[in-house]
């Protein structure tokens, strides 16, 4: 029980050292502050059209508008605005403000969609660009969906309140009513946990699995409420006066902004590392396994010997084990960690045809006119060499042999895998390319000596 727990904590410390090194990399901290921007140009046409539309509504049946105030109140209180809110609410705001917070609204909310499109197309750069259809289309939608359950959240909640206040038994006015205010309070996280899941489900291209989108987006709602909470215990704007407490409540509105979107985007990192974890665990333990100790500790502690990739991948050959054989319909790859291996187009434990005797005759039985001197490897492999890419670059069959000259230690990646290994090292891709056409040249060298190559080069 020890061993798992320790192997979970220590799982997570690496997907949070991808994610912050992926984070850098990708230059996310301007994609959030682009993304508070177009949240904050975009905010207040919308709370505008529902002001509006609220105002409406109350207005032609007659109700109290009050209850519209409180449920914006969590979002207009950091910004000292929600005196405004109750001036705009007694009595209908006009057509004309509508439509100025309508033709806004698009324009912002565009900007919002696609600054938001950006930044997750940056963490999943192999997905195809969007097009300028699907995005008004998305933003459109995101939109109305939005302001139609703000509308239907605020009308449910006064209906609430007026079937609670219809009850008689005092004990259960107080339980309901508690139970509405509760409801009330986790209502602003319930719609930021739908917005981060389903822009983490729907915007990307490649459409991460179910249980990562869940897990990362319900980290970034966690994550954005303990930072809200401990910015509260040292940002109380209640005891200072009207000036300080107004530029206080702004301050905190925009630091909270700030936050979620440095979260959000944190969180699709997150996400993209818990899914390809196996892939950016397997390069960095590469890398790291071809430094010859140049590493700081900690590096050297995460991902010098990650034990989940000797668990799910390693695999251990005595001298003389055949790895694979010709025709062998396997289309993984292999990377050599310890040990040397041998590459071979011919089976090498078969006898070759015998030639022509061509000594005198009488000569001995047992002389070494009959005897072969055993077959030459292509190629041979030392630690930190991959082989057998080529039936995963292919699709096809093996091609060769190969056979381990001494013990090794060898991880074997699913062809998938070591695709998007791949993707996200360019090095490592010219690596392999390189490594290519040295093994064409040299297999080029072995047939012209046999006199059964005579072009140029491939």
């Amino acid at each position: 029980m020890g061993k798992r727990v320790g192997r979970f904590f220590i799982a997570l410390l690496q997907r949070v050292v991808f994610s912050f090194e992926q984070f850098g990399r990708h230059e996310m901290a301007n994609h959030a502050a682009g993304g508070a921007y177009a949240f904050l140009l975009s905010a207040m046409p919308a709370l505008l059209i529902i002001v509006y539309i609220s105002s409406r509504i109350y207005g032609a049946m007659d109700m109290d508008a009050s209850s519209v105030a409180v449920f914006l109140e969590p979002y207009l209180g950091d910004f000292g605005a929600g005196e405004v809110t109750r001036v705009f609410l007694d009595k209908p705001v006009t057509g004309l403000a509508g439509l100025f917070g309508a033709v806004n609204l698009i324009w912002a909310a565009r900007l919002f969609v696609v600054s938001i499109q950006r930044g997750l197309r940056v963490i999943y750069r192999d997905t195809a660009a969007t097009s300028a259809l699907r995005e008004n289309l998305l933003t459109f939608a995101v939109e109305l969906v939005l302001m139609f359950a703000v509308v239907v959240l605020i009308s449910g909640v006064q209906i609430l309140r007026a079937l609670v206040d219809l009850l008689q038994w005092q004990a259960a006015r107080e339980f309901f009513g508690g139970l509405s205010l509760a409801v009330l309070k986790l209502l602003p996280y319930l719609a930021l946990w739908l917005f981060v899941y389903l822009t983490y489900r729907s915007i990307p291209k490649y459409k991460p699995k179910n249980r990562y989108a869940l897990l990362a987006a319900t980290a970034c709602v966690l994550a954005y409420a303990l930072f809200g909470a401990f910015l509260g215990l040292f940002l109380n704007t209640a005891r200072y006066g009207l000036l300080y407490g107004i530029f206080g409540n702004l301050i905190s509105g925009l630091l909270k902004v700030f936050a979620f979107f440095w979260l959000y985007f944190f969180c699709a990192e997150l996400m993209y590392a818990s899914e390809f974890f196996d892939v950016m665990l397997f390069s960095r333990f590469s890398r790291l396994a071809t430094t010859h100790g140049k590493t700081n500790r900690i590096e050297s502690f995460l991902f010098a010997n990650p034990a989940r990739l000797f668990r799910r991948f390693a695999c251990s050959y005595e001298k003389g084990d055949i790895i694979f054989r010709r025709g062998d319909k396997d289309n993984r790859v292999l990377y050599l960690h310890q040990g040397r291996v041998a590459i071979y187009l011919d089976d090498p434990e078969a006898v070759p045809d015998a030639a022509p005797a061509s000594g005198l005759a009488g000569a001995p039985a047992g002389g070494s006119a009959g005897q072969h001197p055993p077959r030459q490897p292509v190629a041979e492999m030392a630690a930190g060499a991959f082989f057998g890419e080529m039936a995963a670059l292919l699709e096809e069959e093996r091609s060769g042999w190969a056979v381990a000259t001494e013990d090794s230690l060898v991880f074997v990646l699913p062809a998938g895998m070591f695709e998007r290994y791949l993707a996200s090292a360019p090095t490592e891709s010219r690596k392999l390319i390189h490594l290519l056409a040295e093994r064409l040249k040299a297999n080029n060298e072995r047939l012209r000596q046999d006199g059964r190559y005579s072009g140029g080069g491939v």
